[in-house]
């Protein structure tokens, strides 16, 4: 056999192989390639029946390691063109896992994680649970609610391990209060250090944790409607998605490992022009969002453009 024929069985076979991946796993060049999450137009024709990010202790290994699961779940009331839920839990203020379940032509996704940790730990999960609605001559729109969970697990010399999501003892409450004292005084020391890198005017903007963004579900952020909290709130996630979530650097574009990030805190400016995001990287690299909020009229022509 020639040469020249053997190189067209070759490539012939390969084809033929690649056509059997795309035809058994009709998700996989979808999947690898999927490195952006877009925010759409508010969707009133679907809700959310269930959502829930839920952390609880399921093992201790001895006196001073144990198992933790992380669960998240959501539902829509009927299928969605896709249907994505992005999630970050944090220990003692330091990102140590991530979820990014999605999946196309369904209501329901369900994911679940194990962690381990040791002594004691502040662990915080957020999760944002996504649907993008297709409908005809290329109108999309979404659906999009936040849920999140927090869970102490107290571990001193003294006495037993103990886990809680809210103290019920005295005893419970003062390792609480020490575990909070301890880690919010670390995450200000961070944030203090991101304001004077980036030259920031503290005082021009409204400042809080990622974590606490849920609350903003049910009462708009400082000066805004609640429609346009949550066209900011989804818009904002699109950056989380590309920049903390995949880990790329936002100065260089270069990818890293995300774990080991610190918490994102949200900077929203007073005048409702913008929004920082800052966090730091495992290796102390500064890094920052920044986000333009269009007025009320530029959304609706921004909304009627994207339909």
């Amino acid at each position: 056999m020639s040469n020249r024929n053997k190189k067209i069985i070759i490539y012939i076979c390969c084809a033929f192989i690649v056509a059997i991946i795309f035809y058994l796993f009709p998700h996989f060049y979808s999947t690898t390639m999927r490195e952006a999450f877009i925010y759409f137009p508010e969707d009133d024709q679907i809700e959310f029946i269930d959502a829930s990010t839920n952390i609880k202790l399921i093992d201790t290994k001895d006196e001073n390691e144990y198992y933790l699961e992380w669960k998240t779940a959501s539902e829509t009331d009927k299928k969605a063109y896709l249907r994505q839920d992005i999630g970050f839990i944090f220990e003692n203020g330091v990102l140590i896992s991530t979820q990014s379940e999605w999946r196309e032509k369904t209501k329901k996704l369900k994911n679940k994680v194990t962690l381990h940790g040791e002594d004691s730990g502040r662990y915080e999960a957020i999760t944002f649970h996504f649907a993008e609605v297709h409908y005809p001559d290329d109108i999309i729109k979404s659906k999009q609610i936040m849920t999140e969970d927090k869970h102490y697990v107290i571990d001193t010399p003294l006495s037993p391990l103990v886990d809680f999501k809210k103290a019920k003892s005295q005893s419970e409450q003062r390792g609480k209060e020490l575990l909070d004292s301890i880690i919010d005084q670390q995450l200000t020391y961070t944030v203090e250090g991101l304001i004077e890198q980036f030259k920031i005017n503290k005082e021009s903007y409204h400042i809080f944790p990622l974590t606490e963004i849920a609350q903003f579900q049910t009462e708009p952020l400082p000066s805004m409607s609640q429609e346009e909290t949550n066209a900011v709130i989804g818009r904002m996630w699109e950056g989380l998605y590309r920049y903390y979530l995949l880990g790329t650097n936002t100065f260089t574009e270069e990818t890293y490992d995300p774990i080991g990030n610190t918490m994102p805190f949200v900077f929203l400016s007073k005048d409702d022009t913008h929004l920082l995001v800052l966090y730091e990287t495992a290796d102390k690299k500064g890094q920052q969002l920044l986000q333009l909020i269009p007025k009320s009229e530029d959304n609706e022509n921004l909304s009627k453009n994207e339909q």
